[in-house]
């Protein structure tokens, strides 16, 4: 007959059980870690991939959405009712897939978000705003992909309101 029952162990081989034992278990947390860091990256660098794929298609489709615009500008009545349906399932697709019209109209000018092509000279208006829109700006997610053309009102220092 065998004996099963454990051996007993010295008390510096159970101290040095416990050290080995503390020792994987700290290599085993540091590689779990670095695991789920390299996890957290290559998902971050997908997700780059798609939104720089998106980016290139986008800018591509941004001169059809400005003929679209022009086309519903130009046609009223029933006629245009066709042209601007194309234009809202366009534009609905395009906002689905992360684009965002930059506001501009009437807003302060910023330079980070818009081109000013002009500035005139209006009275009536504040300094330093935008007057008109001449080419609509947009952005992707939180990339400008497009700055939006304006004119800006320059009083020369002059300030209403």
């Amino acid at each position: 007959m065998t004996d099963k029952s454990p051996t007993v162990q010295t008390p510096d081989e159970a101290e040095a059980l416990r050290s080995e034992n503390e020792q994987l278990l700290t290599k085993l947390k540091y590689l779990q870690a670095e695991f789920e860091n390299y996890r957290k990256r290559a998902d971050r660098d997908a997700e780059i991939v798609v939104r720089f794929a998106h980016e290139a298609l986008l800018a591509r489709l941004l001169p059809v959405l400005d003929e679209m615009d022009a086309a519903v500008d130009a046609l009223q009545g029933e006629a245009g009712k066709g042209i601007r349906m194309v234009r809202d399932n366009l534009t609905k697709a395009l906002r689905e897939a992360g684009l965002q019209e930059i506001p501009a109209l009437g807003l302060p000018f910023d330079p980070y978000l818009m081109d000013a092509i002009q500035q005139v000279t209006e009275k009536d208006s504040k300094d330093g705003f935008v007057k008109e829109v001449l080419r609509k700006g947009y952005r992707l997610h939180d990339r400008i992909l497009r700055p939006a053309q304006v004119i800006v009102v320059r009083n020369q220092g002059d300030t209403n309101g």
